[in-house]
């Protein structure tokens, strides 16, 4: 992705900025603990794939039939996808109950600041009726 440290660091500013300190501490973990999960399925898939490609090897060198030798290499992977579909779930849950939990307090930080600047319009109008000259009392 070619990011460098200052891209970083702006990102990291925005995202403070967006969702609060205390927020990237919750989002850190989630993120890391995703990481973690594929991490694992990555190396299970690697290890499985491994041990598949010797033992077809092995059976290659002792005469089995080529569908023998595909029945034992996708055997493996039927319960890899179940796992891999179970950690998109709970991937695509914790993200938007990340999103959910986010976008309620900065609409209605928004929603507080946008009273603040009508008000400090309204009273910036009145202000400049009451010093207009051309206005008689």
């Amino acid at each position: 992705m070619n990011v460098g440290p200052w891209e970083l660091t702006v990102i990291l500013i925005i995202a403070i900025l967006l969702v609060g300190p205390r927020r990237m501490v919750e989002i850190g973990r989630t993120i890391g603990r995703v990481t973690r999960q594929l991490r694992r399925f990555s190396n299970e898939f690697t290890s499985t794939l491994q041990a598949e490609v010797m033992a077809t090897e092995h059976a290659a060198t002792a005469g089995e039939s080529p569908q023998d030798i595909i029945k034992s290499i996708t055997e493996p992977f039927t319960g890899l996808q179940a796992e891999l579909q179970a950690t998109e779930r709970e991937t695509r849950q914790a993200l938007e109950n990340l999103i959910d939990s986010t976008a309620e307090p900065i609409q209605d930080e928004l929603q507080a600041v946008e009273r603040e600047t009508r008000q400090a319009l309204e009273n910036a109008a009145q202000n400049d009726t009451n010093n207009d000259p051309t206005q008689e009392n």
